[in-house]
């Protein structure tokens, strides 16, 4: 062998992909492939110990998770690439608004069968110190939507709009929302 070639690491194709959390408005596949061209979804998990929240950013509400040994956040899992991972770190605004944390999760794949292996993957989470907030009728709706895509318990999303604005503001949000008529009327 040349010496050349002695201090190169030959790459795999894995060594470039990278497996990425959705658990707010890239749970729409269509809005993920905008941010990450390469992504296609990898299958589901589970993040225990977490719940979902809502927390004020520059521009409005959005969803993140936080730390609960009583609650669960179901989650879709991509496989990007590592250059898709630098533009959804811009979209994101890492580090400025979400910091990234890793996760090893076991893996559901779109048949339902469990992985064998599970999966080391990223997940953008915002700082803590955010203040709780209220989100946007749009942006909920793509939380909406994809839950119901990927068959997670609406629960998860209904506790997470509760704990952000109090359960009485939630309740009438989500009356609102969904188009429900007071049945006192």
């Amino acid at each position: 062998m040349n010496d050349f070639w002695k201090g190169f690491k030959l790459m795999k194709p894995e060594d470039n992909e990278v497996f990425c959390i959705a658990y707010g408005s890239n749970l729409d596949e269509t809005r993920m492939k905008q941010r990450c061209p390469s992504a296609e979804v990898f299958g589901t998990s589970v993040i225990g110990g977490y719940r979902l929240l809502f927390k004020q950013s520059m521009t409005g509400a959005y969803a993140t998770i936080e730390q609960d040994a009583n609650c669960c956040v179901p989650v879709v899992i991509y496989r990007i690439t590592a250059e898709d991972e630098l533009k959804l770190d811009r979209f994101e605004g890492y580090p400025k608004y979400y910091y990234k944390r890793d996760f090893l999760l076991p893996v559901w794949g779109l048949n339902g069968r469990k992985k064998k292996l599970r999966r080391n993957c990223i997940a953008y989470i915002l700082h803590e110190y955010r203040m709780l907030g209220e989100p946007s009728e749009e942006y909920f709706d793509f939380l909406d939507r994809g839950y119901e895509r990927w068959g997670f318990e609406k629960e998860t999303l209904v506790k997470a709009l509760e704990d952000s604005i109090g359960r009485e503001a939630a309740n009438l949000w989500l009356a609102e929302f969904y188009g429900e008529e007071d049945e006192h009327e």
